[in-house]
């Protein structure tokens, strides 16, 4: 199995970093990337083997690892599940959390809900459980979206939002 890990790039995500350090102990043959975001401190993660981490990677490389990715985890943020919904990479979300300091406010919660409620794509605010969902995840009974249904609806929208903006 091959996942990339992403906990967005503005602050370090401790939540996230829990969640991959138990997917790379319990599973050393997966192959697991992680962009851990600016000020993260990797040093908490050891020295995995099968754990790729840095806080940011380039734009074409990060493109890269996401397609290679076979499943994409990711704290709330539009621009992953925009990413995965419209390429039908599978997901699973982990949004930041305002009372744990991880967010200002709980914008991402508010995001996870509305995108599981739309698509069924699972979020978790538990590392365990998250952990876990990994650990027994299973392509084939995932929830899957149709990018190319996501792409058509997203430029009928803009075009929509075009035609009403000329009208003012």
């Amino acid at each position: 199995m091959r996942i990339l890990f992403a906990a967005g790039t503005q602050f370090p995500f401790p939540r996230m970093d829990r969640v991959v350090q138990g997917v790379a102990e319990q599973r050393p043959t997966w192959t697991l990337v992680y962009q851990a975001g600016p000020g993260a401190d990797l040093s908490t993660l050891g020295s995995l083997p099968n754990l790729r981490a840095q806080p940011l990677f380039k734009a074409e490389e990060y493109q890269q690892l996401f397609v290679e990715a076979e499943l994409v985890v990711t704290h709330a943020g539009m621009g992953n599940i925009l990413a995965c919904l419209e390429q039908g990479k599978p997901f699973l979300m982990l949004p930041r959390l305002a009372r744990l300091g991880e967010h200002r406010n709980d914008h991402q919660v508010d995001t996870a809900e509305a995108i599981t409620e739309s698509y069924g794509i699972p979020f978790y605010e538990d590392v365990d459980a998250l952990v876990r969902s990994i650990l027994t995840y299973d392509a084939a009974s995932a929830a899957m979206v149709d990018g190319e249904t996501i792409r058509a609806r997203r430029e009928a929208f803009g075009k929509q939002l075009n035609a009403l903006i000329d009208t003012l």
